[in-house]
């Protein structure tokens, strides 16, 4: 099977430096992912990838996403050759494989080309012939074959195996065989699939198209195969009634058969006469049955046309088993352009009754080609006549694969080595043996300069170090290296050197190979210095910052973890990072995030809430901008933790809405006629300022005057009658929830006003609710005022009304007594002074009276005064 290192054979996608440094691209492919060709040669391979592990993957190869301007993904594999590295776009592995596949692309059997991920890169036209799929390249092979996950598992790491799969609904057992190569350094399975079900079917074909009798094969419940003589029958069959039988009868129409079951399969052989058929049945099978004895060489016995009628089970070295050869002409196999050669031993063989030993380049079943040493004898009839041949075959391309890397390696070798852009050189027996040109360039020097001072392009300091080096790979160590070299100019310069143990000559050398990276070390250096004063920056930050691209953080300073308790990498294990902010900011927070990484307009600066680590709320004050992080766009996010200003500016707007309500309740209340009507109309401002109230007026007991929805009305009882004889406002936990208990007391009415919050109550909450159980005990006092005022009016009207009836009583024992002056003469002085003194006891009688009447309104004068 062909075989390529990628560098030549096929166009790379970028051919890189060992520190990754970008020294060719493909034209197109840099187009296609929307860079500047002349800014790419500029740049490293590290600028267009965003994996964490780049380097070590740029080490061993490894496969790699680079992302295009637009933000898409493509991804790359990576081959390290020694001297440079090459990436190759995984999207033309298909044409690749196709080219290197070309004669066998329409092969018989089904071929994938599938990676370690189990990723199809390629499907030949017989697999889609077959199959009846759509482009399958790039899919997985348990998204096409979902059903065989778990086997082909086991069968990629057996290398073969068979497995049941439905394809268009039909049932096929398939046999697998899996080869590893690799191309472009890419370790690449090879599986060759290939029925059972219509090979055996063809065998069948074979064996019993002519039979005589009705012959039936089945599997998986379905008739895959019957010959001329079951047409009629294997339309009535139920073949339920003969399955697991090996033997005996059934009827099928008006016909009774006998059935007997041959081979290890479900073929069924029908007949209607018993006794002749035993017999007939044994001459019939004689004739197709193969007995040959094997060797370790395949065996073709071929009629006198070059036709395979025989063969043993060795021709299995080929790929090939016995069946799948008879009937083909040998002919078939042999290389085209051997094909000629070939035909023309044949017949001189046939002239002179012998054939001669061929050396042939044959095709096994995948299509390589492979070298086999063929040993003819020929089959002659008893006239003499050839009508056939035996023909040995063996395999020799291990022989002839040898001979030929022998004559090409060392003109290969020579000419790699010198158009190499690594130094390369060879050191033996303390001198430089070799040096080619791009060492003789980098160094300034000649061979002849360097063949026994070597070591002089070294500091002397590390000459020790070099020895060792020199001396471990003679021992038969790989050793990798990187030092400081000088050139024949005097100019400092940076090389990676391999030394590697090598026979030249037929004794143990050195094989060094290395390139120059001053350019990747100074830029290196500075970018380090770089790197470190804006890491420093950001990790003494005062704010936290981070870096968030594809929904994932990049980079977080260690204040990030501080504000929010999460690491980068516990935010990015969430369902999405900005899971931290509060439900109520997620959306807009996240639509503003997609919107600046795409680039549109949106605010820079804005607050949200979010939750920490351990479930508390906090504020904070978010500075966004867009930024390109390794090639991509991403969005870099300072945050400040605002949360004690936040909680200050929204206590004095909670201070400033009480404040109002409190002084629209003192406006309102003042106006108020009932005791009722005053608390409840403390209660409606106090729910207004968001809080839950209970109000209660005792009178001979706790008589409830409104309840906010959402209180126990027993807890709030139990709470005014513990505490409504009070005189102290108090504050107390009551459940979730914080409780102002503030009793109501005078001498005239009681109650008590319980005010409840979720947040709990500042000072100076306290102090301005306090001022409403001042305004309360104003208010009721001022109705008790009102009501005694009005009292006092209606004694001084009844008074008014007494003073007048007084009157009148006055004026009788006055006119009674001005009657008896007029006939005292008719009295004597004792009769008369006692009737004057009768009317002055009822006058003296009536103006006490009087007295006590002036006594209440003068006392009614004064409340009214008051």
């Amino acid at each position: 099977m062909p075989e390529t290192d990628g560098s030549s054979t096929h166009r790379y996608t970028f051919k890189l430096s060992k520190t990754g440094k970008i020294l060719d691209a493909d034209k197109e492919f840099v187009e296609k992912i929307g860079y500047d060709f002349n800014s790419i040669l500029s740049a490293t391979i590290f600028d267009l990838i965003e994996n964490s592990d780049a380097a070590e993957k740029l080490e061993k190869g490894d496969e790699v996403a680079v992302v295009g301007v637009d933000g898409e993904v493509y991804p790359l594999h990576l081959h390290n050759d020694g001297d440079l590295i090459y990436a190759f776009d995984l999207s033309k592995f298909y044409q690749i494989i196709r080219d290197m596949y070309a004669g066998v692309w329409d092969f018989y059997y089904g071929l994938l080309f599938v990676d370690e991920n189990k990723r199809i890169l390629a499907a030949n036209d017989t697999f889609y012939k077959f199959t009846g799929l759509e482009r399958v390249e790039g899919k997985t092979i348990n998204e096409v074959f979902p059903e065989i996950s778990q086997s082909i598992n086991e069968i990629l790491k057996k290398r073969e195996g068979e497995l049941f799969v439905k394809i268009n609904n039909r049932p096929f057992q398939v046999r697998i065989k899996v080869r590893e190569i690799e191309i472009l350094g890419k370790k690449i399975y090879e599986v060759l699939a290939r029925t059972l079900t219509e090979e055996r079917v063809r065998n069948l074909g074979l064996i019993f198209d002519d039979f005589k009798y009705p012959v039936i094969a089945f599997f998986a419940d379905e008739a895959i195969y019957y010959n001329n003589a079951a047409k009629r029958l294997v339309s009535e069959l139920d073949f339920k009634s003969i399955k697991g039988k090996s033997l005996g009868s059934i009827k099928v129409g008006d016909r009774w058969y006998f059935f007997f079951k041959v081979f290890r399969d479900n073929v069924y052989i029908f007949v209607e006469d018993v006794d002749k058929i035993l017999e007939n049945i044994k001459e019939e099978l004689l004739k197709y049955k193969l007995s040959f004895e094997t060797s370790v060489d395949a065996i073709l016995i071929i009629d006198r046309d070059g036709t395979i009628v025989h063969t043993n089970p060795a021709v299995k070295l080929h790929g090939y088993t016995p069946e799948e050869l008879i009937g083909r002409n040998v002919l078939e196999f042999i290389q085209p352009d051997q094909l000629k050669d070939v035909e023309m031993a044949i017949e001189e063989g046939r002239r002179k009754g012998k054939f001669k030993r061929l050396e042939v380049n044959i095709k096994d079943k995948w299509g390589n080609p492979r070298w086999v040493e063929v040993v003819g004898v020929p089959i002659k009839s008893p006239s003499g006549e050839i009508t056939g041949g035996i023909l040995v075959l063996r395999d020799v391309t291990t022989k002839k694969e040898l001979q030929r890397k022998l004559v090409e390696s060392e003109e290969l070798y020579r000419t790699l080595a010198e158009n190499s852009p690594s130094g390369i050189y060879v050191l033996q027996d303390g001198e430089l043996i070799y040096m080619n040109k791009a060492a003789e360039k980098y160094t300034g020097y000649t061979l002849e300069e360097l063949r026994k001072d070597w070591k002089k392009v070294f500091d002397r300091e590390i000459w020790d170090n070099v020895d060792k080096s020199v001396n471990d790979a003679l021992s038969g160590k790989v050793v990798r290296t990187f030092a400081r070299y000088y050139t024949k100019n005097g100019e400092k310069k940076y090389a990676s050197i391999v030394l590697s143990p090598i026979t030249f000559r037929g004794k143990k050398a050195v094989l060094g190979n290395f390139i120059d990276v001053t350019d990747a070390v100074i830029a290196e250096k500075k970018l380090r210095e770089s790197e470190k004063l804006y890491r420093t920056l950001a990790e003494k930050s005062h704010t936290g910052i981070f870096i968030i691209q594809n929904d994932k953080i990049v980079y977080g300073n260690e204040k990030l973890k501080e504000i929010l308790g999460y690491t980068p990498e516990e935010a990015n294990s969430l369902e999405h990072p900005y899971k931290v902010l509060h439900p109520d900011f997620y959306e807009l927070t996240v639509e503003r995030y997609k919107a600046r990484e795409r680039g549109e307009d949106v605010p820079e600066s804005y607050e949200v809430k979010v939750i920490t680590k351990d479930g508390k709320e906090r504020w904070l004050k978010v500075l966004a901008s867009r930024i390109s992080y390794k090639g991509k766009p991403a969005v870099m996010a300072n945050i400040a933790d605002i949360t004690d200003l936040k909680e200050r500016e929204m206590m004095l707007e909670r201070l400033n809405l009480l404040l109002r309500v409190t002084s629209e309740c003192g406006r309102e209340i003042a106006h108020e006629k009932t005791e009722f009507k005053v608390f409840s109309t403390v209660k409606k401002h106090l729910e207004k300022a968001g809080l839950k109230v209970a109000v209660y007026v005792y009178e001979d007991g706790l008589i409830l005057g409104g309840i906010s929805k959402g209180l126990d009305e027993k807890e709030c009882e139990k709470i005014g009658a513990k505490y409504v004889q009070s005189d102290e406002i108090r504050l107390e936990k009551v459940g979730d929830m914080d409780a102002l208990i503030m009793p109501i007391s005078n001498s005239v009415i009681s109650g008590i006003i319980l005010v409840f919050s979720d947040s709990g109550f500042t000072e100076e909450e306290v102090s301005i609710l306090a001022s409403i159980s001042r305004d309360v005990n104003y208010a009721l006092k001022s109705l008790k005022a009102e009501r005694e005022r009005e009292a006092a009016l209606r004694v001084i009207m009844e008074n008014l009304s007494q003073f007048e009836h007084l009157a009148d009583r006055l004026r009788n024992p006055l006119a009674i007594i001005k009657g008896y002056l007029e006939i005292r003469e008719n009295f004597s002085y004792e009769d008369f002074a006692r009737k004057v003194e009768e009317q002055a006891n009822r006058i003296e009688a009536i103006l006490d009276d009087l007295r006590a009447r002036e006594i209440v309104t003068y006392e009614m004068k004064k409340v009214l005064e008051g």
